[in-house]
């Protein structure tokens, strides 16, 4: 397995049992929690075992990241004095968050980026398409031709 890979499928796996936790500890306070992002545990669970359908949906979480990114960027230009960022108990609100956030969107569409084009590099389709190829076992599929002779 090459460690892109190995990177990968660890970081959809986290992303996964932090979604899980997050629903977990709101249902212990009493509050409803529908995060998708449950399902970027399967999605890594897949590219850890080279599944080429999880690194398609290991695609469509990278998209869905873009897409927030863009919308954080334009919510950001049409209204800054509605920012808000807390870090380490620390609150910035309004114009003086804007560097922040825009700090904070550069680093994450950086790494969406990186991870994308790991996730679709030589070695990683090498890698899913050899996992994805029959082993001749019980489950594989095995043509035969027939030659009709008169």
């Amino acid at each position: 397995m090459p460690k892109r890979i190995l990177i990968i499928g660890i970081l959809f796996c986290l992303g996964g049992v932090l979604a899980i936790w997050e629903v977990v500890t709101d249902i212990f306070q009493s509050h409803l929690n529908l995060n998708f992002a449950v399902l970027m545990l399967p999605v890594g669970i897949g590219i850890l075992k080279g599944k080429k359908r999880s690194q398609w949906w290991g695609r469509f979480w990278i998209f869905l990241g873009y897409i927030g990114c863009g919308l954080l960027a334009g919510a950001c230009a049409i209204s800054p004095e509605n920012l808000n960022v807390n870090w380490f108990d620390n609150e910035i609100q309004g114009t003086d968050a804007i560097p922040s956030v825009l700090f904070g969107l550069a680093f994450v569409t950086v790494a969406l980026v990186t991870i994308h084009r790991l996730l679709y590099s030589e070695k990683a389709k090498d890698y899913f398409n050899q996992k994805s190829e029959p082993s001749g076992g019980i489950n594989s599929v095995r043509s035969t031709h027939f030659v009709d002779t008169p």
